[in-house]
């Protein structure tokens, strides 16, 4: 069976977990926080407010989410990729991903999922992800 790899994220913390098949459940890969996101830096003239992430910030950090399924797929870690993120930082990811990495994924959730856990995931996945 294909490993399916699940990439729940928003601009400030992500986490990439592993689904080897049915009933299977999710294993968590790697969990990280962006470098940005307790700044206090000013902002096009306004200081930022603790937590808000710069804006090239989670840039950075949705190219190193896109860098890190890349070395993945690279390296046959998984067969398909399921991607998990709200709107505006999907749209970041997504111009991140090179082709052959964004061929591979399946599935693509519109969605902040990052403070749900291991069950409440599967559940919201159950539609394109047998657990």
């Amino acid at each position: 069976m294909t490993t399916t790899w699940i990439l729940v994220a928003n601009s400030r913390h992500a986490r990439l977990f592993a689904n080897h098949g049915p009933n299977k459940g999710l294993e968590l890969v790697q969990e990280c926080m962006a470098p940005e996101t307790l700044t206090n830096r000013p902002q096009g003239g306004r200081l930022a407010k603790r937590g808000e992430p710069r804006p090239h910030g989670a840039r950075d950090f949705a190219h190193r989410l896109a860098d890190d399924l890349h070395r993945g797929r690279s390296r046959g870690r998984f067969g398909r990729a399921i991607i998990v993120a709200p709107p505006a930082f999907m749209g970041l990811i997504n111009a991140e991903l090179d082709g052959p990495t964004a061929q591979m994924v399946s599935e693509r959730l519109d969605k902040d999922y990052t403070r749900s856990g291991g069950d409440v995931l599967c559940q919201h996945l159950e539609h394109c992800l047998c657990v």
